[in-house]
């Protein structure tokens, strides 16, 4: 969790003041009901699932700790964790809930609050086109929406909106209104003609106001509505018609729905559903698959999957019947990959879309439809039998070689082990033959890519000892402790890098007088693994009474692994050098090798 935001790091004051203004326990009390529990709170982890409460809040210290499943943190780190945020995200709602003006960034400074202007007048235009649709006027819309199922509930919710035909109701509206004309053209609310005169983006279309991940207006979508029509009495545009893209508004960034989604996913069985349209999107989510989002007209790309990532890793797409649909999904199924994530897929029967399957068949066989996806592999490999004989060796050249093109996008060595088994199982043959093939294959496609590189790091980062999170806490709570510590320690004795990092804040705040808080703390932690353990670290020291002998047993174990680390070093150096035959440099190494073994045992002797 660092605290950046796009134009830069927001200031230690400007953090301490949000968090100052946010009561943790008001803001958990939001979404989990707490029980007094002596002078902690206490409640069923959001969490994790369990039955009896092991997630505890500490209104004195404002942090929060399961000892259950291990998380825990301040006021920001619930919020990021609870709602997917990032720490500007997460600063920023609870500046706004406390009525604390941040402080202007960088790139609001450049575009003279351009960004700003753009969201009120789509957001004006957004609430103007609903209550066209809700008037007579959007009649012809209410009629099609009607036809889909879709309920005055779901169309208040999502504030679907109508454009009538007319060239200029929109631009006439907004003007009254004193937006200037160079504005809403940026925001692609109207267009320009070739002589001079502006007009309405949409016209005649069911309107699909487009929000990002903050609720923010940011474009349309429209769907051509087949009882209007042009002076020329024929059906204008394309059947379903996006806003070009704006200063707020890229296409390849956004995923609508998402902004809703990420409040709806399963925390026992976190996924997605993707879908193609905006109808299939409003159908799931009116029948509570509420987990979904829908692409924009455009491809899924790399931005979407990076987009998707920040909250699940799992996404099931669900694509229509037909040739189309499936080669749609297959498309997307490789970006997917390509970006780590696991993907499952979900056919429905030919000529039906999710819209179509819900309202015949309901929620429950579309559930059974969601338990049952098909993981990547076992789809393609099906497609592929069905397309080739595998009894022939052609055949089994062919089936092999399309997987390996899906290989080569899996990121997830253990994955594509797993995949090479079952692939082998299926077509009957050896498992070594077909990664023998694979290595060739690999090969003649390209140059090398990241991806392999990748996969080499090592699985997982080294762990800080206890004694490192401990003296850091007793540091960040008790000043004295803190003077001691560095006496004794420099940073360079601690193991981890963001250990030394946080030794040598802790240093300097105390050199200045200046009182650490738990979120000038944790905001210098981008790790959240090792921030869970610093506050599991804190919550295990809450009552106890022996904090000096913890201090003593810290500063002793820290020392020791100094001249252990020290005396490792000069073996290497000592076996260096015999290799060399180099005497001068053996006999040096070799007498600071005995005094540091020598003060290494008087060390444990005191101990």
């Amino acid at each position: 969790m660092e605290p950046q935001s796009a134009g830069g790091r927001f200031e230690d004051h400007v953090v301490e003041q949000v968090s100052a203004a946010n009561d943790i326990v008001e803001i958990i009390s939001q979404y989990v009901p707490l029980k007094r529990a002596g002078r902690h709170l206490k409640a069923c982890c959001p969490f994790h699932q369990e039955k009896s409460p092991s997630f505890m809040v500490q209104p004195e210290k404002q942090m929060f700790h399961c000892f259950g499943c291990g998380v825990g943190g301040d006021v920001f780190s619930f919020l990021m964790r609870h709602e997917n945020m990032t720490f500007p995200e997460a600063l920023k709602s609870l500046a706004d809930r406390a009525h604390i003006t941040l402080p202007e960034r960088r790139g609001q400074r450049e575009d003279g609050g351009l960004k700003d202007k753009l969201y009120e007048a789509c957001q004006v235009a957004a609430d103007f086109y609903h209550e066209l649709l809700m008037k007579d006027a959007g009649a012809p819309a209410r009629e099609y929406l009607a036809k889909r199922k879709i309920s005055e509930e779901i169309i208040r919710e999502f504030k679907l909106g109508w454009a009538p035909m007319e060239w200029r109701t929109l631009f006439d509206h907004l003007t009254r209104k004193k937006f200037p004309e160079a504005l809403l053209k940026q925001a692609a609310l109207i267009q320009q003609s070739p002589k001079g005169n502006f007009y309405d983006t949409f016209r005649g279309r069911l309107l699909f106001p487009i929000l990002n991940l903050h609720n923010k207006t940011i474009a349309f979508g429209g769907r051509l509505i087949s009882e209007t029509q042009g002076p020329s009495g024929k059906q204008e545009g394309p059947k379903y018609l996006n806003s070009p893209e704006t200063p707020i508004f890229f296409k390849r960034r956004e995923l609508f729905g998402l902004n809703l989604a990420k409040k709806y996913i399963d925390r026992e069985w976190p996924n997605l559903i993707l879908v193609e349209g905006y109808m299939d999107f409003l159908a799931l989510y009116q029948h509570g698959f509420k987990n979904a989002v829908a692409t924009l007209g455009t491809a899924l790309g790399e931005d979407h999957v990076r987009l998707m990532r920040r909250f699940v890793e799992e996404v099931i797409v669900v694509y229509d019947g037909d040739k189309a649909g499936e080669a749609a999904a297959l498309r997307g199924l490789e970006i997917l990959l390509e970006g780590g994530m696991q993907v499952k897929l979900v056919s429905l029967p030919t000529g039906e879309d999710p819209d179509d399957f819900l309202n015949k068949r309901g929620n429950d066989a579309f559930d059974a439809l969601l338990k049952d996806a098909k993981d990547f592999f076992d789809y393609k490999l099906e497609a592929l039998l069905s397309r080739y004989p595998r009894q022939d060796a052609l055949g089994l050249s062919k089936i092999s070689r399309e997987m390996f093109e899906t290989f080569l996008k899996v990121k997830d060595t253990v994955m594509l082990s797993e995949y090479f088994k079952r692939l082998s199982r299926a077509l009957q043959v050896d498992e070594n033959s077909l990664r023998t093939e694979y290595a060739h294959f690999d090969r003649k496609s390209g140059p090398p890519k990241e991806r392999p590189r990748e996969s080499l790091k090592a699985p997982e980062n080294v762990k800080p000892a206890p004694e490192e999170l401990l003296l850091l806490v007793l540091m960040a709570e008790v000043p004295p402790f803190c003077d001691r510590a560095c006496e004794e320690l420099k940073e360079i004795d601690l193991l981890l890098p963001v250990s030394r990092e946080l030794f040598e804040y802790l240093r300097k705040m105390n050199e200045q007088g200046k009182k650490c808080t738990l979120s000038g703390l944790l905001t210098r932690i981008p790790d959240a693994s090792y921030r869970d353990q610093i506050v599991a670290v804190m919550a295990s020291l809450d009552d106890t009474s022996e904090r000096e002998k913890i201090l003593e047993d810290c500063l002793a174990k820290i020392k020791q692994g100094r001249f252990t680390g020290r005396l490792e070093e000069l073996r290497r150096q000592l076996s260096l050098a015999e290799k060399n035959r180099n005497e001068a440099e053996v006999r040096k190494v070799a007498t600071e090798y005995q005094e540091l073994l020598k003060r290494s045992r008087d060390s444990k002797k005191s101990e």
